[in-house]
């Protein structure tokens, strides 16, 4: 089975920090030139996660004013950034952006840009190649070089996957894809909840809008397709046609994101947090059928999973 680990470095001269961080960002940002006012990158600290389908960065540089020039990636893909210890500033193509402190940006990656950090220290990057977002490019395209507030919901639970990626002394191959299956199924939702996509006039707009929906309701285990009927204003039967188009049905789609929900809590939180009490806050009121749907889906009962993951770490 293979094993995906971050890449962890830190304590290095100048020299060294500058070549580890120059090839952490070529596949995201392009070739970079990074510039420090009054300094250097010795001491710089950072980890860097790799999988076929997203790539993370958190670089901790000197916290004083920082310039990084980039030339871009021939991949049509997305990269999402933020600074944590203050503003960022972007000029990209012949525009200029800037956000407060641990606001979001999406941007071309595609394109060069100069980006900057007036005070330095803390820059969370990701790049989300051009295959992997065939299927939601239209919906993400209004969200492109818009300040994403840090406060929004879906925006948290964006960040929250990918810290987890992060820290996470190592992942098999079926654990780091699940987490990163759940890392795009959120991107829809942000779209949604942002209020920045198009009028729902086309199957893959109004699949987005049914699925936001659905995550927003994971917890209401009384929540029905005739609710999302109604929010939607057509018929439960035009519901289904929708599902039916995607090789599924509503409550097959409804129970397979509540089980991966639930796996990924189970996985994340340890023993913090009880099985019936994870079963209950994704939406099942009964627990031997939460039990035994887990088990049929993952071939492991929930108690087991979390038993092997407390005995892997």
């Amino acid at each position: 089975m293979e094993i995906i680990r971050p890449l962890k470095f830190g304590m290095l001269p100048d020299r060294e920090s500058r070549l580890v961080c120059r090839s952490i960002l070529l596949d995201m940002l392009g070739e970079a030139t990074i510039a420090v006012e009054d300094g250097d990158l010795a001491g710089v600290t950072g980890l860097f996660w790799k999988y076929v389908s997203l790539s993370l960065a958190t670089l901790y540089f000197p916290k004083a004013p920082l310039r990084l020039t980039a030339n871009g990636v021939s991949d049509a893909g997305i990269v999402i950034m933020r600074a944590m210890d203050g503003p960022l500033v972007i000029h990209h193509r012949r525009n200029k952006v800037e956000t407060a402190r641990a606001d979001v940006i999406f941007l071309p990656a595609d394109a060069s840009s100069e980006i900057t950090l007036p005070e330095g220290g803390r820059f969370d990057c990701a790049h989300l190649p051009a295959y992997a977002l065939a299927s939601m490019r239209d919906i993400l395209k209004p969200m492109m070089m818009q300040p994403l507030a840090a406060d929004c919901l879906p925006l948290q639970l964006l960040t929250n996957y990918a810290g987890y990626l992060l820290r996470q002394e190592y992942q098999s191959e079926e654990h780091a894809g699940m987490m990163v299956a759940h890392f795009y199924d959120l991107l829809p939702v942000l779209a949604q909840h942002v209020g920045n996509i198009g009028p729902r006039d086309t199957p893959q707009s109004r699949m987005a809008s049914i699925k936001t929906l659905i995550e927003e309701n994971l917890a209401n285990g009384a929540f029905s397709i005739t609710d999302v009927a109604e929010a939607e204003g057509v018929t439960p039967r035009a519901i289904q046609k929708f599902f039916s188009r995607e090789g599924t049905t509503f409550s097959r789609y409804m129970l397979g994101r509540r089980l991966s929900l639930a796996k990924g809590l189970i996985l994340a939180e340890g023993d913090a947090t009880s099985i019936s009490q994870i079963a209950y806050t994704v939406g099942f009121n009964d627990l031997s059928y939460f039990n035994r749907t887990f088990r049929s889906r993952y071939g492991v009962r929930p108690s087991d999973l979390r038993r092997l993951t407390a005995t892997a770490a």
